[in-house]
């Protein structure tokens, strides 16, 4: 815009002097008194006149128009570099929040893993009680089948013992001692083991 200043004062004294003319402003005779016509005085005077208005158009108009527009410009230009800002400190926001959601997730998944293997050491541990449980169980079972079995066979024989004395005495007619007793014993007891 400065480069055009001269060419525009120079199209508007052009303006003015063009314009007091009467007639064709280029003929010879009236060259110089349509150039000054009441005088170089007065062309003086416009001239002041002229330049005193552009000096009030400067001062009053041009200044505080310029100072407008820069303050605007400086206006726009904080509020483009506040938005970059907010836009960056948004996106930053953004980026440890989608950081702490991975976070979370990993520590979620971490989580799952871990409760895995504690349910599956659990359930080794709960399986391994439940067999051991199982086995004491069958062995103590096993056991009291066997007492049961070995009272029972105990039990067989004193009854035995007792059927085959009181045979003995009936098939004898006389009551058997404690010695004869003791060898009928012996002998049943080695025919009902010699059986097996």
């Amino acid at each position: 815009m400065r480069n055009h200043k001269p060419i525009i004062i120079l199209s508007l004294v052009s303006a003015c002097f063009l314009s007091s003319c009467n007639g064709s402003p280029f003929s010879e005779s009236d060259f110089v008194n349509k150039l000054f016509p009441n005088g170089p005085w007065d062309l003086i005077i416009q001239l002041g006149a002229f330049l005193v208005l552009i000096a009030i158009v400067f001062f009053l108009g041009y200044k505080p128009i310029k100072k407008m527009l820069t303050t605007r410009k400086e206006y726009v230009q904080k509020q483009l570099d506040d938005a970059e800002a907010a836009k960056k400190t948004v996106a930053d926001a953004a980026l440890v929040a989608n950081q702490e959601i991975e976070k979370g997730k990993e520590e979620a998944l971490s989580i799952i893993n871990e409760a895995k293997i504690q349910a599956d050491k659990e359930a080794t541990s709960i399986i391994a009680k439940a067999k051991e449980e199982a086995s004491l169980r069958r062995i103590k079972a096993d056991e009291e089948i066997r007492q049961a079995q070995e009272a029972s066979k105990q039990q067989m024989r004193d009854e035995i013992i007792d059927v085959a004395l009181q045979a003995s005495s009936q098939v004898l007619k006389r009551n058997v001692d404690d010695k004869d007793n003791q060898r009928l014993v012996d002998e049943l007891l080695d025919s009902l083991n010699g059986g097996k």
